[in-house]
């Protein structure tokens, strides 16, 4: 399966390189620097020929350019495309645009809260998933069973392993939000909606391995 991402200019290299371990990545990028107000997207986007991914990811971060790639995406029969990043611009907006061109949207501030549907690549990305298994009070194993784009799930998985039961929800948001993640920082911050789901995921999967 074909995966495009869309970048500013030298980002993202992290998530590109993950995706690229499941998937065929088609990256397309655009400059680092962008005006706030762009009257005419279209001139950032001349995607070459070949460029026909089954789902696009655009971690542009930009209204204007956000909205123009729904437009690009339906010439591309592209079905699903996902907009990460809090800038990403108006859900109503882009919601309704996609409805035009019969294109599904997601649009995350994180990718760690992006939800599962039905699709192969969110059987690996999107809100963090986990299976451990224990011994005495302590984490034995712990196996990432669906990722952030952007990696922290599996660095997290390694720095909880052998953690004590207890301790392993709070160990878990913390080394989320140590991870050089993108999300915006700060009291309200998108780095606490990370945090708080790799917290969720972890305590989900230790009543599970207790249950089983």
């Amino acid at each position: 399966m074909k995966v495009g991402v869309v970048a500013r200019k030298d980002s993202r290299k992290r998530e590109i390189e993950l995706f690229s371990k499941f998937f065929e990545v088609l990256v397309y990028e655009i400059p680092k620097e962008l005006p706030e107000l762009i009257e005419n997207p279209s001139q950032y986007l001349n995607f070459p020929e070949n460029f026909k991914p089954e789902i696009l990811v655009s971690f542009a971060n930009h209204p204007d350019i956000n909205i123009e790639l729904i437009k690009e995406a339906a010439k591309r029969n592209v079905k699903i495309v996902i907009f990460s990043g809090s800038k990403a611009g108006s859900r109503a907006q882009l919601k309704n645009e996609a409805e035009k061109h019969g294109i599904k949207i997601l649009v995350e501030e994180v990718c760690c809260t992006t939800p599962k549907i039905d699709h192969e690549f969110f059987e690996k990305f999107g809100t963090p998933e986990f299976e451990v298994s224990i011994e005495g009070d302590r984490l034995k194993e712990v196996k990432v069973l669906r990722a952030a784009f952007c990696g922290a799930t599996f660095y997290v998985a390694e720095k909880i392993k052998g953690a004590k039961i207890d301790e392993a929800g709070r160990l878990a948001g913390y080394y989320t939000q140590i991870f050089p993640c993108l999300a915006s920082r700060g009291i309200k911050g998108g780095i606490h909606k990370a945090a708080k789901a790799h917290k969720k995921a972890i305590e989900k999967a230790i009543k599970k391995a207790f249950q089983s």
